[in-house]
């Protein structure tokens, strides 16, 4: 940390203050911390026509990408292809509704506090299943406070999970059951996470349903949520976790997290299943990422956001999948 810095009187001005007060000293100017998310006071970034353009592109390129792979992945042998491009469409349009929501969650609440912040990147893969890697957006000045910092981070989650909970609605009450197989072999099964438990158990459905548009799209989205729901580094749940607990706090949780993670990546490792080898390696990434301070880290949180805080955790529970992909 820096030597404080102080601002003695210039030559030849009066120090009418200094002999009016014997015990006065002069003021110190501390400087503080610098946020990681940027430098200075926060500035608005311009919309210039080429950024507009690189995010419609990007979110263009991302819905021909969801649709692309959500036809490959519904189409049938015994149905018209017409078929599979509305199956196709119906996943996109939801999957991006979920991912845009998590992602303007953010950013509305980032503007909220003055922070600046740039609208969201999708990410398009051309690649099945899933067609996309998600969105993000860059946060470009300071964090001014823990508040600041649990809004930010909470806000993308909730939002999201808001637009996941009626599609895990729609997509259950509307889903079929799987048919009767000979044989496992070749098949596909993607652990339902209590969310969607709770819609299985409420609509009365069988142990086996058959995976429609809207279902896997919600799938996609409470999974994603619950991955950046993870109290690592600068994922969402990294910023609750440090607002609510402070430096220490978040290092601690965030090491607990990572040895499970890896005992979790070991089990499914013998299993056959490599589902967390994947997540350890991206976390031992982030995990060496430290989060930032914020420039005021003696703001508390205060009651209400600490119940938002458990509502969080609630949501990562019911998102939550140990063993979100097996083989039959």
């Amino acid at each position: 940390m820096e030597q404080p810095q102080y601002f003695p009187d210039q030559p030849g001005q009066s120090n009418q203050i200094g002999e009016s007060l014997p015990d006065y000293r002069p003021t110190l100017i501390h400087r503080l911390p610098q946020s990681g998310f940027g430098e200075g006071l926060p500035q608005r970034t311009r919309l210039s026509t080429r950024r507009i353009l690189l995010h419609m592109l990007l979110l263009g390129l991302t819905m021909l990408t969801t649709l692309a792979v959500g036809t490959i992945w519904f189409a049938r042998d015994n149905e018209p292809f017409s078929h599979a491009i509305i199956s196709g469409a119906v996943y996109s349009f939801t999957i991006i509704m979920i991912l845009a929501a998590h992602e303007m969650g953010h950013y509305i609440a980032a503007r909220w506090y003055g922070v600046d912040a740039t609208l969201p990147y999708f990410i398009p893969m051309p690649l099945p299943p899933v067609g996309t890697f998600g969105a993000f957006i860059k946060i470009q000045s300071p964090i001014p406070d823990k508040r600041a910092l649990f809004d930010i981070g909470i806000a993308g989650p909730l939002a999201g999970f808001v637009f996941a909970v009626p599609a895990a609605f729609i997509a259950h009450y509307f889903a079929a059951p799987a048919p009767i197989v000979t044989t496992t072999d070749g098949l596909i099964y993607f652990q339902s996470p209590l969310l969607f438990k709770f819609f299985e158990y409420i609509l009365k459905l069988p142990p086996d349903v058959e995976l429609n548009p809207i279902m896997w799209a919600a799938w996609v989205g409470v999974f994603m949520t619950s991955l950046n729901l993870l109290p690592v580094g600068q994922l969402d749940g990294g910023h609750v976790t440090y607002a609510v607990f402070g430096s220490r706090g978040h290092k601690a949780l965030a090491l607990i997290c990572y040895l499970a993670v890896i005992i979790l990546a070991v089990y499914s490792m013998k299993s056959g299943m490599w589902n967390w080898v994947v997540y350890a390696a991206i976390l031992t990434l982030m995990i060496r990422i430290g989060h930032p301070p914020v420039l005021d880290e003696s703001v508390e949180l205060g009651t209400t956001r600490k119940l938002i805080a458990i509502i969080g955790l609630l949501v990562f529970i019911l998102c939550f999948m140990p063993f979100p992909i097996s083989f039959g």
